[in-house]
């Protein structure tokens, strides 16, 4: 919605600056641009129908599962266990322009911060500014109760590149884990050590997970669901 909106008064200032410098004016280019509005209604319409539907789920299934359709809103979206509601996350933005910029395409996980509630433990993963303007490898600190106790990172070597595959290294109270998914599987695997501990699958909007009943289950739902929304999986 919002690149139609900027489409529209780009056209708009671009069209009239013509005019009133070289005296033309063609109405169908004008006809043109105001296609731009009714796109943005309907565009519009289709991410309220989004966000509802996300807010709107109930749990499917026996496992974890949660739906993201809706990825740049700060909308709930919660995560069941069963029928049963275990958590909760959503997107935030330390700006007003950050929300906007975000609609436009292939920039929709730029200022990828994300809150979550999971089985009473809050975790907070926000991105280190800058990253991405003077490197290709974005960042993300852990924090939990107010304290920093880990760090995501993306992982570009030349082997993933090699194998399409794309990789998150997290850190997390001093455990290493390797988040990874071949460019083109909806599957994503968590692994320590080389062994594979816990997993993802999407179906379309629904996401489900296959996670160890451990202390650090939480911790690992929230990666994989910050890498679906990173990589736009």
């Amino acid at each position: 919605m919002v690149y139609c909106i900027g489409m529209f008064v780009l056209g708009i200032v671009a069209l009239t600056a013509r005019g009133l410098y070289f005296d033309i004016f063609r109405w169908t280019e004008w006809g043109s641009v105001f296609v731009f509005l009714p796109a943005a209604l309907l565009l519009f319409w289709v991410e309220r129908w989004q966000q509802k539907q996300d807010a709107a789920f109930n749990g499917s299934g026996t496992g974890y599962t949660s739906r993201l359709s809706d990825r740049q809103s700060t909308g709930i979206k919660q995560i069941y266990q069963a029928e049963t509601v275990v958590g909760s996350y959503r997107r935030t933005f330390k700006k007003a322009w950050h929300r906007w910029f975000v609609a436009f395409p292939k920039v929709e996980n730029f200022f990828l911060n994300l809150d979550f509630d999971l089985s009473q433990r809050e975790l907070r993963f926000e991105e280190k500014a800058g990253q991405r303007l003077w490197s290709n490898q974005t960042e993300w600190t852990i924090e939990e109760g107010g304290e920093t106790v880990g760090d995501i990172q993306t992982e570009n070597t030349v082997r993933h590149a090699v194998e399409f595959t794309e990789v998150l290294k997290m850190t997390y109270h001093g455990e290493t884990y390797q988040i990874r998914s071949p460019r083109l599987s909806r599957r994503i695997e968590v692994r320590r050590a080389k062994k594979t501990i816990a997993t993802s699958h999407r179906k379309r909007h629904l996401l489900t997970f296959d996670v160890p009943d451990l202390e650090t289950r939480s911790v690992l739902l929230a990666g994989m669901i910050l890498f679906r929304l990173h990589f736009r999986e």
